[in-house]
C-alpha cells in the first residue's frame, strides 16, 4: 500500500491542483469584482 501511495501521490497532487484551480479561480474572479465594485 505505501509503494502505491508513492507512486500514485504525484498524480493525485496534480489532478487535485488541477481541479482545485478551476473550483478555485471563478470564485476568486467573483470576489475580486465585488471588491472592485465595493470601491
Amino acid at each position: 500500500m505505501t509503494h502505491f501511495l508513492m507512486f500514485y501521490a504525484p498524480f493525485i497532487v496534480l489532478i487535485g491542483g488541477l481541479v482545485a484551480a478551476f473550483v478555485i479561480a471563478p470564485m476568486d474572479g467573483a470576489v475580486n469584482k465585488q471588491i472592485e465594485d465595493d470601491k
